[in-house]
């Protein structure tokens, strides 16, 4: 059976949205070490460090508050305020500071114009919208709602899910599950995911029963290319 059959079942699409709908303008690292430069007065910043502390901050606290926090009892700005002060850890801010920090990047990463839109999103969208349900499954915190709002992203999809307003997160196949729910598909099976982590979107939402396409322009050997997509507009023709 070739790729294209098997995705003629598919009656719902979901996506992840981080590198596949919307993107850092120049990386996180890059504007948190202009903004400690604007609201701290701090000149040297070594942007290849911070994004070492960066990296290795939020796989620990993926870890230790997955989801967030959503069932460690800290909110999301707090998760975030630990993660700002492990990247900066080497530069030893003052309380005042970290806190002063923490708020300000918080605000300003729930702000569009940091936020760079997939070239291909509002077409490839707008075309799949009547053919498909819609939703995004994103391990993401709450202001996603609103930047999917400011980016005119929002009206596409029927649901979104995150670990602040479900309660589950990728890996986890509950979360995807409950996609199929709100999706109203016959089973899993009739879900295509589109992610670009292969963990949390491939890996796990095949495990879940769920078809998926992993965004990327790398090579996988491990990963069927027909599984494979290496830009949005190829869905097109993939669900035409």
């Amino acid at each position: 059976m070739s790729a294209k059959s098997v995705l003629k079942h598919i009656q719902a699409i979901t996506f992840d949205v981080h590198h596949v709908l919307l993107t850092v303008r120049n990386g996180a690292p890059h504007q948190y070490a202009r903004l400690a430069r604007q609201h701290l007065g701090m000149e040297s910043i070594d942007e290849s460090l911070l994004r070492t502390n960066f990296i290795q901050a939020f796989r620990t606290f993926n870890i230790k508050h997955p989801g967030y926090g959503v069932h460690t009892n800290i909110t999301s700005r707090q998760w975030w305020t630990l993660l700002i002060e492990y990247t900066f850890k080497d530069y030893h801010l003052s309380s005042e500071q970290l806190n002063k920090l923490s708020r300000v990047i918080y605000d300003e990463f729930a702000k569009g114009e940091l936020w760079v839109k997939h070239p291909e999103a509002d077409e490839v969208l707008r075309e799949l919208k009547p053919k498909k349900t819609l939703g995004v499954i994103s391990n993401f915190d709450e202001r996603l709602e609103s930047l999917l709002e400011q980016h005119q992203l929002r009206q596409y999809f029927q649901f979104i899910l995150t670990p602040r307003n479900c309660g589950m997160y990728k890996p986890q196949a509950d979360i995807f599950n409950h996609a199929a729910k709100l999706a109203q598909v016959k089973s899993n099976e009739h879900l295509c995911h589109i992610g670009d982590d292969v963990k949390l979107d491939y890996q796990a939402g095949r495990a879940a029963g769920c078809h998926v396409l992993l965004l990327t322009k790398d090579e996988h050997a491990d990963i069927d290319r027909s599984h494979m997509i290496s830009s949005l507009k190829e869905l097109l023709n993939k669900f035409s």
